[in-house]
């Protein structure tokens, strides 16, 4: 940036600023006020308030006025060395500890504590190998109905000629991979749950006895506000009413919820289904 550019970006600011310390000392002949300050530059209080600050903490340097890059700055977040990091991955993959576990295994021992999301942040950054993932074991379960998987994904409004948002709500067999999938129009408890009484009937039909149910935590599943809230819920009375035990997913497990939907492959599917 050259001399005449930064000259041109300053000049309105410098002027600001000049008059508003002067205002400060009541010796200004042009203005009385902040407020008529304000009027003339077409700028506000708070503006005026940020500059003149970092004036004159800059020793009124007219540079301090030039605009500053937005968001923190480089390194301002990160609270972990490579050496934490590696810490963390290491307990990960050795005790198959998740971000909860690992965040009192290692509290007390680090100079600043990190938080779940930190820790979770920081797995995802080290990716396991090729022939650490063939390891993990793949469950499935024994029987149909065992267990059904349950989650509602938001529509994009481009699919629809109004443009109006609409919902599907998803219930999968865990053994079975059967689906069945109901369109609703709002994400709230009482369409939902109207929606899985007749997905729960159309997996009567095919010979399918649910036992037990997964959701995650939404609040068109369950409420957490308290018991009495949560056992008059709309979506855990209905599943009371057909027998079925409701389970949830762990905070922080968005992997639990993309096995109704899991979203690259599904959107692009519906797309070709729809056009």
């Amino acid at each position: 940036m050259t001399k005449t550019e930064k000259q041109i970006m300053t000049n309105k600011w410098s002027l600001v600023v000049d008059h508003y310390e002067k205002i400060k000392q009541k010796n200004n002949a042009s203005f009385n006020t902040v407020d008529e300050l304000c009027e003339a530059f077409q700028v506000s209080r708070k503006d005026i308030r940020k500059y003149y600050e970092r004036w004159a903490k800059a020793g009124k340097d007219p540079e301090a006025l030039l605009p500053k890059k937005r968001g923190p700055k480089p390194g301002q977040l990160k609270i972990l060395s490579k050496e934490e990091e590696r810490i963390i991955v290491k307990i990960h993959r050795r005790l198959n500890a998740n971000e909860f576990e690992i965040y009192h295994l290692i509290e007390g021992h680090f100079d600043v504590h990190p938080s779940v999301s930190t820790i979770y942040r920081t797995l995802k950054l080290y990716l396991l190998s090729e022939k650490r993932k063939k390891a993990i074991k793949r469950y499935e379960k024994k029987y149909p109905g065992e267990l059904l998987h349950a989650d509602t994904y938001s529509l994009a409004k481009t699919l629809t000629d109004n443009r109006k948002q609409l919902y599907l709500l998803g219930l999968i067999d865990d053994c079975t991979r059967l689906c069945h999938v109901e369109l609703v129009e709002r994400n709230a408890a009482a369409e939902v749950s109207m929606a899985t009484s007749k997905a729960l009937k159309w997996f009567l039909v095919h010979g399918i006895l649910p036992e037990v149910v997964m959701t995650d935590n939404g609040v068109e599943f369950t409420a957490f506000t308290s018991q009495k809230a949560k056992e008059t819920h709309f979506f855990e009375t209905t599943l009371k009413i057909f027998n079925i035990k409701h389970i949830y997913t762990r905070p922080y497990r968005p992997h639990f919820g993309s096995f109704v939907f899991p979203s690259a492959p599904f959107e692009s599917n519906l797309y070709q289904v729809l056009w």
